[in-house]
């Protein structure tokens, strides 16, 4: 099996777009298809490419865990693992913090416990679904609860399979531990070969063995910022915008940090501060574009994602999506990795 995935660009497609999308990706012998939560709701729309695609896995990538219950979220899995006949990865995490105490009440505070107990009740739920209306299951927990009623005039609930791999979005180490010890694979972004190597790989292991797991049974994925264009400056254009609209954001000061371009973040932050978004692209350095995407030529982006391919389980590639960048663009993207990466 190949180890490319492809995210579907999800800001500006149109809805009736994503089938179309989802079929090329499927048809080219792409692993996986991810889509990710940025105002349209993931489950919705891997709705949508469920049913116009055959054999490629469905990731949401991810999906939000504290804007809903782990109830809601083992359920909507559940129905676009019926409909894609068992191809679904539920891809979760906190959520950014700002996102969620500005639209959704609510904060990322003690995002590792939450998450840990967020998972062990998705999965009760779908053991609840699988057994039936079984008396004294129940989970008490600090953040969620999960209590089966005595009785359950709906009965179980048919489910494509027992269990949904569920990937973690992790980061910083102990995210990484938790993804190493208690998910079926974690899913970062503008992860280097160096940061997998050093900060990914390492943490992960010393998850899975401390839990008594087998670390080679973890997936590992990452987004991979990929601009591939026969017009290299509008590659190079396109993944200038999506780096630095990635490097300016507080998630990735982990990557930053590592990798000492500290001077660089700063320069678009303040850039931004000073003449808003349209100000990231002429403030991303060269060496940040080099650094954390894949952008040029068919030629030279398929020679740039050896090194990715080479130290990353799981490589999907990621069209840039801003806002910045008008909808067309975004599609050409998506249409141009397919053209230079598919079967």
């Amino acid at each position: 099996m190949s180890n490319l995935g492809l995210s579907v660009p999800v800001l500006q497609t149109p809805m009736h777009k994503f089938g179309e999308l989802g079929r090329l990706a499927d048809d080219a012998g792409f692993r996986s298809l991810w889509d990710y939560e940025s105002y349209r709701n993931p489950f919705l729309l891997h709705a949508i490419t469920a049913a116009a695609t055959k054999r490629i896995l469905l990731g949401t990538g991810i999906a939000q865990a504290f804007i809903r219950s782990p109830f809601e979220a083992a359920n909507a899995a559940a129905d676009v693992d019926e409909l894609s006949g068992g191809r679904v990865i539920l891809g979760i995490g906190p959520g950014g913090p700002d996102w969620l105490e500005a639209f959704h009440s609510t904060d990322a505070a003690n995002a590792i416990s939450r998450m840990s107990e967020f998972v062990d009740v998705v999965r009760m739920t779908w053991d609840y679904f699988s057994g039936g209306a079984r008396e004294g299951a129940a989970y008490a927990g600090t953040y969620y609860k999960f209590t089966a009623p005595q009785i359950n005039p709906w009965g179980p609930r048919e489910l494509a399979r027992p269990r949904i791999p569920i990937y973690l979005s992790a980061m910083r180490p102990r995210m990484l531990q938790l993804a190493g010890g208690k998910a079926d694979g974690t899913l970062g972004y503008l992860h280097t070969p160096e940061f997998s190597r050093d900060h990914v790989k390492p943490n992960l292991i010393k998850g899975a063995r401390k839990a008594g797991r087998d670390p080679m049974s973890i997936d590992y994925a990452s987004l991979i910022v990929c601009s591939v264009s026969n017009d290299r400056a509008e590659a190079i254009h396109r993944a200038r915008v999506q780096v630095g609209i990635y490097v300016a954001v507080a998630i990735s000061d982990v990557i930053v940090q590592f990798h000492g371009y500290q001077a660089d973040q700063a320069a678009i932050r303040e850039a931004i501060a000073k003449g808003g978004t349209e100000a990231i692209e002429a403030a991303t350095s060269d060496r940040l574009v080099e650094l954390f995407a894949i952008a040029g030529t068919p030629d030279e982006a398929r020679k740039q994602a050896t090194r990715y391919r080479e130290s990353i389980p799981h490589v999907v590639l990621h069209p840039p999506y801003a806002p910045l960048l008008p909808a067309d663009a975004t599609e050409d993207a998506f249409r141009n990795i397919v053209a230079t990466f598919g079967d």
